[in-house]
């Protein structure tokens, strides 16, 4: 997954506009969740990941103090921690991370952050892009009526959870 500095400028402009929706972020303290797919090796996205990080700083004064949850999205599990967002720049948090191709539920993803997730207010989820929904109506009520708004998707291409909400409806 390649971003290079103008696509990172791109996400953070996105990420802004989400928590610009009326009714998501209000002030204070920033709780953001990123979600890392085991699908993706390492190497795949952590030079991704720190320049979105850099980008989202530079941009809003808001990226400085933040609640951040870091979610590994593997196959049989769904594990979560919280860490600094300073820190997940160096890439230190990464240390315990393991690849495996699999594919994966969106539902199962969906269901997990509307019930564990649902303060967060901007979901970037980095995947490959491989993993299937097989229960469009369970992904459609785990994105409803919030999480379809704050979720952004990064894989080849970056579309936000409303977009990936209809795409949804249409197939």
């Amino acid at each position: 997954m390649e971003i290079s500095e103008i696509g990172a400028l791109q996400i953070a402009k996105k990420a802004e506009a989400i928590l610009h929706v009326p009714g998501n972020y209000r002030g204070g303290i920033l709780e953001m969740t990123i979600v890392l797919d085991t699908s993706l090796e390492k190497a795949d996205f952590s030079d991704a990941l720190t320049a979105v990080l850099k980008a989202l700083k530079r941009k809003q004064d808001i990226f400085g103090n933040v609640r951040l949850n870091l979610v590994y999205w593997e196959e049989e599990t769904i594990t979560a921690k919280v860490v600094p967002m300073t820190l997940l720049q160096t890439g230190s948090p990464l240390g315990d991370y393991r690849s495996s191709r699999h594919v994966k539920k969106y539902e199962e993803l969906f269901a997990y952050l509307k019930k564990f997730h649902a303060r967060s207010k901007l979901i970037l989820l980095f995947t490959d892009g491989q993993n299937k929904v097989k229960d469009i109506q369970a992904a459609k009520d785990a994105l409803t009526p919030f999480l379809k708004n704050k979720l952004l998707i990064l894989s080849d291409q970056v579309i936000g959870g409303t977009q990936f909400f209809l795409q949804m409806r249409e197939a």
